[in-house]
């Protein structure tokens, strides 16, 4: 900032700033010459007022914020005023608060002095009571409930809600006849079958702990729910199914936030639903969650939109920055399938971050079919692009695979890089995972990313796996593959919401999930680091004929 304090310069600006702020109709000045009319701050502010007026206070607030952002003119105090009334809409308090204190600190004399003290206290009261403290997280969660998924929307229902207990305090156990737990301090948690009339839970019975009677038979044995700990507040589950078309996740979350006030979303599973999820989230200012989706466009140019399974792409360029990083690469090739989506956005994320981490790709062999991968050494010596010293830049090769038959394109391409690329180390993603022919993968020190791992040998695990057969009568492993992969979704990523927001605190900003440390779930580690899609992954690599973690 210039400092011009002496002088005729100084006069004129203190003249234009106090004499240009006395204003008569909105948006017009009181007989105050020299004040321009700038036309494409009119317009602005015509487009400003016409957004309010329709309710879409955000458009609103750009448009009187440019008009702001112009030097002095008729506009500039109405515009400041009316995007105050717009951030108050917003409930963007802090910033109204701030626009209303320059108006009235620059502009003394304007007529819409009252105006601006007013909304300033409304302002400043209506901030008092959102940053006092609230007993209550409002959680909604949205799921498909069609025959095809409702298993699936089961599993993941299931390892919210246990997260959900835990932190509330709610415990389950076995008790044999008779020996029933005496009276004890309970209070009330959410019963989610009372969510009008849409709950996974309403086969379930009652969450509600009034007693400590809560009980459901097991053979001889009996289940009981009992209150263990009190919280310093509580969270409460409200469901919204979503029907066939991914529409529907858009009116699911919209009723979420209109008839339930919940203060964030979890879910849809997939990214079809979670972009018109996201949509009506952004525009309600509520943070959404998306579990597993993995496309980019569903957080993308969103604020409020996180999706805790890192994206394709970013799978991608963590496997870079890990190479570069982690690895202390410095020149890695790509091999990938061309006419697979998913392996040549890996690819395309891989170049992309390389670029970024200063990490040289000297060679990138597309193939253009899925038999290509076994074919690798005749290709290569097909290729006269492929030569000799070109091929041997490389320290390692990025090899990300997908789709069908991936564990035989795996095996094929080891085979193929053994004999055309003698010595060199591969990187992979997480169809490297759990491979059958663990020998060859050693041979090549193969190293990949994996987004989602399970150790049962943990005690938190097992925990879990106990704490979820006594929920539903089965554990997790009973469950098909992809259930069972959803049930600790569920549990890790409300987890990781829970655990976000601290003990002091269950107000949610985009900020807070974005700053939050990266947690260590049971299936997932979730880390934002200042992005709205998870940036980290499991690291493991094969040695020895093992598969070990790095990190």
């Amino acid at each position: 900032m210039v400092n011009c304090r002496s002088g005729p310069v100084w006069a004129l600006v203190l003249l234009l700033v106090l004499g240009g702020g006395a204003v008569g109709p909105i948006g017009y000045a009181q007989g105050q010459e020299g004040i321009p009319e700038i036309p494409n701050a009119e317009l602005l502010f015509e487009e400003g007022v016409a957004a309010f007026e329709r309710g879409e206070y955000k458009t609103a607030y750009d448009r009187f914020r440019l008009v702001s952002e112009y030097e002095l003119n008729r506009k500039t105090t109405a515009a400041l005023l009316m995007g105050s009334k717009a951030l108050v809409q917003l409930r963007r308090y802090q910033e109204a608060i701030d626009r209303l204190n320059v108006l009235l600190d620059r502009y003394p004399d304007t007529s819409y002095r009252a105006q601006a003290e007013a909304l300033l206290k409304r302002a400043r009261q209506r901030r008092q009571e959102a940053a006092q403290a609230r007993d209550t997280l409002r959680i909604g969660v949205t799921l498909p409930m069609s025959d095809a998924q409702v298993s699936l929307s089961q599993a993941m229902f299931n390892g919210v809600r246990l997260a959900v207990d835990e932190h509330n305090g709610i415990r389950r156990r076995y008790v044999r006849p008779g020996g029933l737990p005496t009276a004890a301090d309970t209070f009330e948690v959410y019963d989610t079958a009372d969510a009008h009339g849409d709950s996974l839970a309403e086969a379930e019975g009652p969450t509600t702990v009034a007693t400590p009677t809560d009980t459901v038979r097991v053979d001889s044995l009996r289940i009981v729910t009992e209150q263990t700990a009190r919280p310093q507040w509580v969270a409460k589950m409200f469901f919204r199914r979503t029907g066939a078309k991914p529409q529907s996740a858009k009116a699911a979350v919209d009723s979420l936030v209109r008839l339930d006030d919940v203060d964030v979303v979890l879910g849809p599973i997939r990214s079809g639903a979670a972009r018109p999820a996201g949509e009506r989230a952004e525009a309600a200012r509520v943070p959404l969650l998306a579990p597993m989706a993995t496309a980019p466009s569903v957080s993308k140019g969103r604020d409020y939109v996180f999706q805790a399974n890192p994206t394709i792409p970013d799978r991608g360029r963590i496997m870079a920055r890990v190479a570069k990083n982690g690895l202390l690469i410095d020149r890695a090739g790509i091999i990938y399938e061309q006419g697979n989506r998913l392996s040549t956005r890996m690819a395309k994320g891989f170049q992309r971050e390389a670029r970024r981490q200063d990490l040289d790709v000297p060679v990138a062999i597309p193939l253009s079919s899925p038999r290509d991968w076994s074919r690798l050494p005749t290709l290569i010596e097909e290729d006269s692009t492929l030569t000799d010293s070109l091929l041997s830049e490389p320290e390692a090769f990025y090899l990300p695979v997908s789709g069908r038959g991936a564990a035989g394109k795996i095996q094929g391409a080891l085979t193929g890089v053994r004999q055309a690329l003698p010595g060199t180390r591969v990187l992979g993603n997480a169809e490297w995972h759990n491979l059958p022919f663990a020998e060859a993968a050693s041979a090549v020190t193969a190293t990949y990313t994996n987004g989602f791992h399970v150790q049962t040998s943990r005690p938190a695990v097992q925990h879990f796996v106990r704490r979820y057969r006594l929920l539903t009568g089965a554990t997790p492993d009973e469950l098909s593959t992809d259930g069972r992969r959803l049930a600790y979704a569920g549990y890790d990523v409300a987890r990781f919401l829970l655990s976000a927001l601290g003990s002091s605190s269950v107000r949610l900003s985009p900020r807070t999930l974005r700053t939050a440390p990266t947690y260590e779930g049971l299936g997932m580690r979730i880390g934002f680091e200042g992005k709205n899609a998870n940036q980290v992954m499991f690291i493991h690599r094969y040695r020895n004929q093992r598969i070990e973690r790095l990190q």
